[in-house]
């Protein structure tokens, strides 16, 4: 297969700009003919292209990190979004619940365990990694005696305690920030991240006396008990949470109009905060399975089901897509438009699609956040409703509805060129359909055409060639040829001889293409790859 030449569309670049040099030489020095290594001239002209490459290296960079669009640091993001109060979203702490086995109390022994809030749980992901799980909530009192009705009895005489939650941080107490200079916004970086959001306590000695600071989401004003909102002042103990473009927090004051000064001291700032978060906690069923905390009795702790609600922090590429729509809407919802920004703005969605079928209704067909297309949990459908009741009309009332999802049944046939391993291109072959019909890489109503197939497969290495036999939705109609067999109770399809098979389960839509209704999203449905060697003559 050839590989066509890649097109530079600038000459921008060192050898670029050396060889401009030393063809304006040629014109305006034609006694310059010794251009080699050696000589002053060329030694200049190298020195002048090494510069200008570099010059017009960041020539470029500052005008593509001056737009959202085209910025690609994450600090370039996170400054534009800033100018219009948008903050990159930070990880999620992942969260089980435990089942916990104790050995029954001998006679005379207490009959009920404490758990403490902060009781520390661990486990390993699947690279090794260890990870802690805390116990957050209030103490917890538990009755080992079946009778109370907090634990059952199993065959063994063992006393099981089951839902206990938990949740994937490590709690980091009493980290000296720094000293204080008494300086405007001065920053203070927390040693370890990620940090959950709203867990950091930040106390400053002011004298003798330490005094825990408010966190607010900005220095410039804040809402009171009551929901009014008022302008910070200069007495106000407030600071805000900055994370930057490495994932590190920092704690910054107020600038002594809009907000207090950190006072002057020495080791006078002591952070109290947990880390954790991130996708990494969606550990898998039994796996936590260690507890830190002595807790008196235990034999065992396991998680029953697969933690879940992990997720990293916001990437680029989403915030420079939702970013800006968090400012358009407002924060009221009149048009569709306005209900889409709003409920991408709200979190945890995905895709979304709004339609308005009368003056006082609006649904919401929505993909919620992860990898594949799926119903709307109970939770975000609850979520999301409670969200709109500030911003809708009055008299609108807002359904929640889950997204189409539509599957797209492909069988492939696959010849392997020769020298190939064939298992090694079959795999290739259905990473790079399922790539092609990947849940981020598709959005409502978007047809799937067969030509995009065969495409992606043809263009493997080691593919000598492809062919479609199944390309249609997999909510169509049944099998036509499996259904004439029933009917006069001959074989099943599998059991015809392969070529009679293949010639009759021929199934590619005729014009090529997979049309979908404005609220379905296509996925892959069922995949089905037949490799073959070339035959070779």
């Amino acid at each position: 297969m050839t590989t066509l030449p890649v097109i530079d569309y600038t000459d921008k670049d060192y050898a670029s700009l050396r060889r401009a040099l030393l063809e304006q030489a040629r014109l305006r020095l034609p006694e310059w003919t010794d251009q080699s290594s050696n000589d002053s001239g060329a030694l200049l002209v190298d020195l002048f292209a090494y510069m200008g490459d570099i010059v017009l290296y960041y020539q470029d960079r500052l005008a593509n990190e001056a737009f959202l669009p085209t910025a690609i640091e994450r600090r370039s993001v996170m400054h534009h979004l800033r100018l219009i109060g948008y903050e990159l979203g930070g990880a999620v702490a992942a969260a089980a619940d435990l089942t916990l086995t104790f050995e029954a109390p001998e006679p005379g022994d207490p009959t009920a365990v404490t758990v403490p809030q902060g009781a520390v749980f661990s486990a390993t992901a699947a690279d090794g990694t260890p990870l802690t799980f805390e116990y957050l909530g209030p103490d917890v009192l538990i009755d080992l005696e079946p009778a109370g009705g907090q634990v059952t009895e199993n065959a063994d005489g063992e006393r099981i305690y089951a839902g206990l939650p938990v949740r994937h941080s490590r709690l980091v107490s009493a980290e000296i920030l720094g000293s204080s200079t008494g300086e405007p916004n001065q920053r203070f970086r927390l040693a370890q991240r990620p940090l959950i959001p709203g867990s950091l306590v930040l106390r400053v000695r002011e004298g003798a006396t330490w005094i825990t600071w408010e966190q607010r989401e900005t220095l410039l004003y804040h809402h009171d008990a009551e929901g009014r909102v008022l302008l910070s002042g200069p007495e106000d103990r407030a600071y805000v949470v900055q994370v930057d473009e490495l994932g590190e927090a920092w704690a910054v004051s107020g600038d002594g109009v809009y907000g207090r000064r950190f006072p002057i001291g020495a080791s006078n700032l002591e952070a109290t905060y947990r880390v954790g978060g991130g996708i990494i906690g969606n550990v898998p069923v039994d796996t936590i399975t260690r507890a830190e905390t002595a807790l008196p009795g235990l034999l065992r702790v396991t998680n029953p089901q697969a933690a879940a609600g992990g997720r990293d922090a916001e990437s680029m590429e989403h915030a420079v897509r939702f970013g800006p729509l968090s400012f358009r809407a407002q924060r009221r919802a009149v048009t569709a438009g306005d209900y889409v920004a709003l409920t991408h703005a709200a979190g945890g969605v995905a895709k979304v699609r709004a339609r308005s079928q009368g003056p006082h209704r609006i649904d919401l067909y929505v993909a919620p956040e992860g990898d594949t297309c799926r119903p709307v949990p109970d939770d975000l459908r609850t979520r999301l409703i409670a969200y709109f009741e500030d911003k809708r009309m009055a008299g609108t009332i807002v359904y929640i509805h889950d997204a189409l999802c539509i599957g797209v049944d492909i069988s492939l046939e696959v010849v392997a060129a020769h020298h190939y391993d064939p298992e090694d291109v079959r795999q290739r072959a259905e990473a790079a359909v399922r790539d092609l019909l990947h849940f981020a890489r598709v959005t409502f109503a978007q047809p799937v055409y067969l030509s995009k197939i065969y495409e992606a497969v043809e263009a493997l290495e080691g593919v000598f060639a492809a062919t479609v036999t199944r390309f249609r939705r997999a909510d169509g109609p049944a099998d036509e040829v499996q259904a004439v067999l029933d009917e006069f109770g001959a074989v099943t399809v599998d059991d015809l001889p392969e070529v009679v098979r293949r010639a009759l389960q021929v199934e590619v839509v005729a014009e090529g293409r997979i049309e979908l209704a404005d609220f379905e999203i296509p996925a892959l449905g069922v995949l089905q790859i037949t490799i073959r060697e070339e035959v070779t003559p």
